[in-house]
């Protein structure tokens, strides 16, 4: 309170208000009450609050905690990285190239090593806060990482036990990170666990128990699956659908492909057209997760649209093949004039996401070259082969369009490249400048995140050749610059990490 009545002193002013010096009976309060003067309010109010600004930083004394100690923590068998190794670690975790921090994890665990204990701290801090980072994490933390997961209700994802008993008694958090293990090792035991307890669960849970189900499912999974399509809450009944969407085998799948195949007939001609019938809403289709209304970013589809584009998008597209005799390019050049193309376009890419169709998602990616999201989703459904010798093409044809096309595919998709893929961008970036056009904001951009994805070795090779005379290199050597630094960085981690 002493410090607040000094603040709100300070603001009325001392005319109007004499300083208030109440701390208490202890020894802040007997300091405090000598420093008080009539005839100096002003320096009063200075000198109390320097006197308590320093007892605030000096800390206070702490709760007693009536919880036992925990358990030390065996020590580690498992190595630690080495110095170098440590200090680009720290460089990762200041905000120097934060992007490389997963790759480096991964070289770690491959190394057969683990994170130096001074850093788990913030480690987990950014396992926390990036889920998309925990598969590549959890392999290096060590023995003491793990120890650490379970004094902190945060970093809980790190809990390794393989306790099963916790799964009665346990914590949620304890619970979770057992059933992702089980997950793991021994699929069918999670889901006989989760099985068992499902009806007693707490809807909040619930959600976060199916999310593990995800991987590695299986029709083993989909009776299970079947009867939560009928959970009280919607959301969870939502994710269910969304698993059981992607095995073609489900009965799911099944009763939407007998739905979908009467509203899309194929009219052979010169040039092939489709006749598409939009669907009508009824109570099968809220079971089986078609919502009414469409979320915001497909809002302009409209409801039926949007409707049409959920049940394509749980059909295997391979059925559409098997039924028009046709591949995918042609099916999707039939569809060109139609009015409802848009929600085709939708459901197709979706469905090639959850059934995993390389000849759908080659076909598809043409006409999503530069999508935010769907760019590097149907990328990831091809082989690195298949995906890289479809770049090159693009890149080797005379249209300057297709090249750029390609460039920009590129800047969508998050993987590693072939030392030729890495020399066909180069060289087509080189002869931009040559041809002396300034840099596109999104491929300056776009070449400092090249540099995360080519092959280190690649380092020095990749600093030669580039038009240094061209009128426009001014304007593209920082983004150059910043790639081969990244590139050299990235050697450099690798090299550290092997040592």
């Amino acid at each position: 309170m002493a410090w607040q009545e000094l603040v709100t002193c300070a603001l009325l002013g001392t005319e109007r208000q004499t300083p208030q010096l109440t701390a208490g009976e202890n020894a802040l309060g007997d300091v405090l009450t000598r420093l008080f003067d009539h005839e100096d309010r002003e320096g009063t109010l200075l000198r109390a609050a320097g006197t308590i600004a320093l007892w605030r930083q000096a800390g206070q004394k702490l709760t007693p905690d009536p919880q036992p100690v925990p358990a030390a923590c065996p020590p580690d068998r498992i190595p630690v990285c080495g110095p170098q190794a440590r200090e680009h670690l720290t460089l990762m975790l200041q905000g120097h190239y934060p992007e490389l921090l997963p790759e480096w994890l991964t070289l770690l665990h491959e190394t057969g090593l683990r994170i130096p204990e001074e850093l788990l701290p913030a480690l987990l801090d950014a396992g926390a806060k990036q889920a998309e980072l925990r598969p590549m994490l959890l392999p290096v933390l060590g023995q003491r990482g793990h120890w650490l997961a379970q004094q902190q209700t945060a970093w809980s994802f790190a809990i390794e036990t393989g306790d099963e008993n916790l799964w009665q008694t346990g914590q949620f958090a304890e619970r979770l990170a057992l059933l992702r293990q089980l997950r793991a090792t021994r699929p069918e035991r999670a889901l006989a666990l989760l099985t068992a307890t499902w009806k007693e669960e707490r809807v909040r849970d619930r959600k976060q128990f199916l999310q593990i189900l995800a991987d590695g499912l299986s029709m083993t999974d989909e009776p299970f699956l079947e009867t939560v399509l009928d959970d009280r809450n919607t959301d969870v009944a939502h994710a269910a659908a969304g698993l059981l969407a992607r095995l073609p085998a489900s009965r799911l799948v099944q009763r939407l492909t007998a739905r979908a195949l009467p509203l899309l007939r194929l009219m052979p001609g010169k040039r092939d057209r489709l006749d598409v019938e939009l669907p009508e809403d009824d109570a099968t289709l809220a079971r089986d997760g078609i919502t009414r209304s469409p979320p915001a970013a497909s809002a302009k589809l409209g409801e039926k649209a949007w409707r049409l584009s959920q049940i394509i998008g749980a059909v295997p597209p391979a059925i559409w093949q098997r039924e028009w005799q046709r591949p995918p390019a042609q099916i999707l050049a039939a569809s060109r004039n139609n009015e409802w193309r848009k929600a085709l376009l939708e459901g197709w890419g979706l469905a090639t996401q959850r059934h995993g169709d390389p000849e759908w998602a080659e076909a598809l990616l043409p006409i999503h070259s530069d999508h935010a999201t769907l760019t590097a989703e149907l990328a990831a459904v091809l082989p690195p082969e298949r995906f890289e010798s479809y770049v090159l093409n693009r890149m080797d044809e005379s249209s300057a369009g297709s090249r750029a096309a390609a460039l920009v595919m590129l800047s969508r998709v998050e993987r590693p490249w072939s030392a030729a893929l890495s020399r066909a961008m180069l060289e087509q970036v080189r002869q931009r400048v040559r041809e002396d056009k300034q840099p596109d904001w999104w491929l300056a951009n776009a070449l400092r995140g090249f540099a995360r994805w080519m092959p280190p070795a690649l380092s020095e090779e990749a600093a030669v050749n580039w038009p240094t005379d061209a009128k426009q290199w001014h304007q593209w050597e920082k983004a150059v610059e910043d790639c081969l630094d990244q590139l050299r960085f990235r050697r450099r981690m690798r090299e550290a990490i092997a040592e």
